[in-house]
């Protein structure tokens, strides 16, 4: 089987809908009845307890859909790189507790926003966000599972902002999760990759729309994969369809655009 999961992201229409919203405990279901995959992403917004009763239940869900759960995207948890520090160090313990959420649901990494938005990219913003990346790699390292940086805006909308904090924290635990979108224009989208996908322990196969041969219109989907393997990644290409079709259909047309390079 081809190693293809789906980003909860996809689907972020359907569990944010005000009317019938689809439940984190029917993802694993949905993922594989609709979709053919056997592995998903989690997003941190659309969990409505992480006690443990209810995690517990969700592994059992998952376990009897054949459906692997890889990692969760953390959103909501506060500021890396806050000015203030305890506003940062109230960020690192929010975070922190999510690995104990990711080791019961057999995830093997957690996704952390750099912070930074609206800030100049300053010597001290980038010691702040390598602080508190420090001290998450720490934590990482003692529960088993990675921390992890996407491109995704604020310090890491620039690669070399990601390899500075990468060698400042010198943690194998620290690793990313390169993003096929989400570098500003200015960005050479490729060169971009090829710089992070040496740490990558993750990836969001980002597409929007096709055209009629099924090719992603904004984005050499081939090209990226190619980095990504020829960079040693061996792990999930994870589909994050963006696009204003929907959901149903996007999702499967990147299934079978991923297919074709993979």
């Amino acid at each position: 089987m081809k190693p293809i999961s789906l980003a909860g992201w996809s689907l972020n229409r359907r569990f944010r809908r005000v009317e019938n919203p689809l439940q984190l405990a029917d993802f694993p279901r949905v993922a594989r009845e609709e979709f053919g995959i056997m592995a998903i992403e989690l997003n941190e917004p659309f969990f409505p307890s992480t006690e443990e009763a209810y995690l517990k239940e969700l592994v059992r869900i998952a376990e009897g859909e054949g459906v692997k759960m890889l990692n969760i995207a953390i959103d909501r948890q506060g500021n890396l790189s806050a000015p203030d520090p305890t506003e940062r160090r109230r960020a690192v313990e929010n975070h922190r507790r999510w690995f104990e959420v990711a080791a019961t649901l057999g995830c093997n990494a957690i996704r952390a926003n750099t912070g930074g938005h609206g800030e100049p990219v300053t010597e001290d913003l980038l010691q702040r966000c390598s602080e508190s990346f420090a001290a998450l790699a720490e934590a990482g390292e003692q529960a088993g599972i990675y921390i992890l940086i996407e491109n995704h805006g604020g310090i890491s909308a620039y690669p070399d902002n990601i390899l500075r904090i990468l060698r400042e924290v010198d943690n194998p635990w620290l690793g990313t999760l390169p993003d096929f979108g989400n570098f500003p224009p200015e960005v050479d989208r490729y060169a971009a990759l090829e710089k992070i996908a040496p740490y990558a322990r993750a990836v969001h196969a980002k597409m929007f729309e096709f055209d009629e041969r099924g090719e992603e219109t904004t984005i050499d989907i081939g090209r990226c994969v190619r980095i990504l393997q020829e960079a040693g990644y061996t792990g999930h290409f994870g589909i994050e369809f963006e696009g204003p079709g929907g959901d149903h259909e996007g999702v499967l047309k990147a299934k079978a655009l991923l297919e074709r390079y993979l």
